[in-house]
């Protein structure tokens, strides 16, 4: 169904504005402008901003009947609060407010008490459900008793309607409405889409499942490949898109009727003659990296791969339920690296069930991972957001800490809580700052594997010198990791030394600054001296600013 569609001219009119993050193109808030217009509706999109005053502007001038809020992130619903309650008191004509996502979709209860502005949730997917409500509310009929929507009684209390049946062929939705979008003006337009919805998987840290589940129906829905590969064409022809990020919970899930699905993506692709103008990047498990079904999607233009890698300890991948050995993730990195693939990974050095050996575990299988310098060694810690397994759990174990949109932990040995507070003090900018370290090697790396006709090229020299600058990076954490770990693990709980610790984060932050001149040398090389390294890869990574690891909580 193409982006272009046109809604019925009898159709009852009324003005929707979608308020959101919009980097990664927010496929969510665009499909459901798309329903919406397909509806007969009139829709707008705006940036969420923490300062209310343009978002005010914005409804004042637009008058909508319904103003909808994606909180994508859980640690901001406080702040999703202040801006609608701005809303509120501004006196704009009283327009219905609602919200979605993961965390309002399990919590609504929670987000109702926190978000006095509220009017309502709309709970898991929410495409059918929103529509259902802007011709309610235009038509001044009663809205309560719809299908996927949460909302307070009279006397207060929060209650759900029954869910919503999860729509069950994606090829029935309008393309995400991406008209306002500029790629016409990015050296290498990129842009996002979505080939499939759901996953399979119960990893511990992951709410995906659960999302989906909760609505019952098929654990992952499949696009037909003729309708993906329409979207891309019509986007590279139309528009100038010539990188494709799939934002695909996982391309691969699914076993073999994923690698048939995905091999005729690649079919279409080349039939078509798209693989030698566009490049594109998916996500997948390292247990469903196979050198065939790489090589196929290759040949259809695939040139990156994120891996949900998460651990190389074998007891912490069970903690995780990945239900895979370590082996399998250096064997996937094996196949990428033949096949000539560049891939970044997730990975999670401590858990709420870490020891000092698993932890130790970890920064070996980094060396042993990443020590060619292929690619970048990042790491962060597991995190309970709402929906997980996990947080369940620690909530059983009376180990849920923190509040209620900020969870945290202890871990069991209070040593290891020593040792991450110095991970992150020392690793803050290195991995959680869209400056630092990790992302510009991260970019680099892209761009030396990248085959793109609009792509800069690198000469082999160029090539090796980024991976020496990769593996020059990922040694000097690996190197301090390893020595921390060995100091607080030699000393008394509540003792730590201090001065030990912050030599090794020196050498680090030393070895960091020396790293980024070398870096900086290279983009002057590659690119010129007023040219930023973003082309076709800096926006397809989302930094979570608000959490203690992006804030660097701790780390002063």
């Amino acid at each position: 169904m193409s982006d272009s569609q046109t809604a019925d001219p009898d159709s009852v009119s009324g003005r929707v504005l979608l308020v959101g993050f919009q980097d990664q193109d927010n496929l969510g808030l665009r499909y459901l402008m798309s329903a919406l217009q397909s509806a007969g509706h009139e829709v707008g999109i705006a940036t969420f901003a923490a300062d209310p005053d343009t978002i005010i502007s914005r409804v004042r001038a637009f008058a909508p009947d319904i103003v909808g809020f994606s909180l994508i992130f859980q640690y901001m619903t406080l702040g999703f609060g202040d801006v609608i309650g701005a809303l509120r008191k501004a006196g704009l004509g009283k327009p219905h407010i609602t919200i979605g996502g993961h965390y309002p979709s399990f919590a609504y209860d929670k987000v109702l008490d926190a978000i006095p502005g509220l009017d309502s949730i709309i709970r898991f997917e929410g495409e059918q459900t929103l529509c259902e409500l802007a011709d309610r509310i235009v038509n001044r009929a009663n809205w309560r008793d719809i299908v996927g929507l949460a909302y307070r009684l009279d006397d207060g209390k929060a209650v759900s309607n029954q869910l919503r049946d999860p729509v069950a062929d994606l090829d029935t939705l309008a393309w995400p409405d991406r008209r306002d979008i500029d790629y016409e003006s990015a050296e290498m337009a990129t842009g996002s889409i979505l080939a499939s919805r759901g996953c399979p998987w119960d990893c511990s840290f992951c709410s995906i499942r659960p999302f989906y589940e909760a609505q019952g129906g098929k654990l992952r829905r499949l696009r037909q490949p003729s309708n993906v590969v329409d979207e891309m064409e019509t986007l590279y022809v139309e528009r100038g898109v010539s990188v494709f990020l799939f934002q695909d919970d996982d391309f691969l899930a699914t076993g073999r009727r994923a690698r048939i699905w995905a091999s005729e993506i690649a079919d279409e692709l080349i039939e078509r003659g798209l693989n030698r103008k566009i490049a594109f990047k998916i996500s997948c498990r390292s247990d469903e990296v196979r050198e065939d079904i790489m090589l196929k999607l290759k040949s259809g233009g695939l040139t990156h791969v994120y891996l949900g890698v998460e651990s190389g300890d074998k007891t912490s991948l069970k903690n995780m339920n990945k239900m895979l050995e370590p082996e399998r993730h250096l064997q996937a990195g094996r196949v990428l690296r033949s096949c000539g693939l560049s891939f970044d990974f997730g990975f999670m050095l401590m858990e709420p069930y870490s020891t000092f050996a698993t932890v130790r575990n970890n920064i070996a299988f980094l060396r042993e991972f990443v020590g060619d310098g292929w690619t970048v060694a990042t790491f962060c810690r597991m995190l309970p957001y709402g929906g997980t397994p996990v947080r369940d759990r620690l909530i059983k174990e009376n180990r849920l800490k923190g509040s209620e949109y900020e969870p945290d932990y202890d871990f069991l040995d209070e040593r290891l809580n020593a040792f991450y507070a110095w991970v992150l003090m020392t690793f803050h900018h290195r991995n959680f700052t869209s400056e630092g370290l990790c992302q510009l090697l991260r970019t680099l790396a892209f761009q030396a594997h990248l085959e793109h006709p609009g792509a800069r090229t690198f000469s082999p020299e160029q090539r090796s010198y980024v991976r020496f600058l990769v593996k020059r990076s990922n040694e000097a954490a690996c190197y301090v990791l390893e020595r921390a770990l060995d100091c607080l693990e030699a000393s008394d709980p509540g003792g730590t030394d201090n001065e030990y610790l912050a030599m090794l984060t020196s050498i680090s932050k030393r070895e960091e600054t020396a790293i980024l001149r070398c870096v900086e040398a290279m983009v002057d090389e590659v690119y010129g001296p007023s040219e930023a390294v973003d082309a076709g890869f800096d926006r397809s990574w989302t930094f979570n600013n608000g959490d203690r690891e992006a804030l660097g909580v701790g780390a002063a």
